[in-house]
């Protein structure tokens, strides 16, 4: 098993960089559209994962630690609620989507009150992120049924990265809820992080394919 787990450890730590370096060289392709900051968002998850995982027995109960990974779930989610908001043109779905990132918000400002920035990991803001992001990409697909981009759907950037983080979410939060309340360190704990690790392979797999297919947009 751990022969398993070290195989898509590196797997997905090399994909994190790939698909981060090819997002720089693509970039001419979408400067000018609402993902214009993703580069960022990559550089960010890949170095707060690189430094989770080869310092985690040095740094895991340092209190700085938890603070990093805290702000970057808040910059995360933050991050792609603003995308849908801005790419969906049906008003009430952008209503939706903004009373989303307040909740989202919100439950992040009751964590450093009553968790603790500094003291404990926010698996509340995370879980809650996770499932607003996964409610802002359901109306962002309806939204395209809705429109005549369902037409040159496949060389859209955002539909491919939408489709990664889908999949990834929806297959996380089980893992997420069952690691942070229910945690046993047994076999059944292990295939867990075979299939998170997975779920990371498939989502920046979906992510470099948008980076392949797309198209510019004009």
């Amino acid at each position: 098993m751990e022969t398993i787990l070290d195989i898509l450890k590196n797997t997905y730590l090399t994909l994190y960089v790939s698909v981060f370096l090819i997002s720089l060289i693509k970039f001419p392709l979408y400067k000018h559209t609402t993902l214009r900051l993703l580069p960022i968002i990559l550089f960010l998850t890949m170095v707060t994962e690189y430094l989770g995982y080869f310092l985690k027995d040095i740094i895991y109960d340092i209190p700085l630690n938890k603070f990093i990974y805290n702000l970057y779930y808040l910059i995360h989610f933050s991050f792609f609620f603003y995308i849908f908001m801005k790419v969906i043109e049906n008003d009430r779905f952008k209503k939706n989507i903004k009373i989303g990132l307040v909740v989202f918000w919100l439950i992040f400002l009751s964590d450093v009150v009553f968790t603790g920035i500094f003291e404990n990991s926010f698996a509340r803001t995370y879980i809650a992120g996770a499932a607003i992001l996964i409610f802002c990409i359901t109306l962002y697909y309806i939204n395209i049924l809705q429109s005549s981009l369902v037409l040159v759907i496949k060389n859209d950037l955002l539909f491919w990265v939408s489709v990664g983080l889908f999949l990834f979410y929806i297959g996380y939060i089980p893992i997420k809820i069952i690691r942070t309340w229910f945690y046993k360190p047994d076999s059944f704990f292990e295939i867990l992080l075979v299939i998170q690790s997975s779920l990371i392979i498939i989502m920046y797999l979906f992510f470099l394919t948008g980076f392949l297919w797309m198209k510019k947009r004009s």
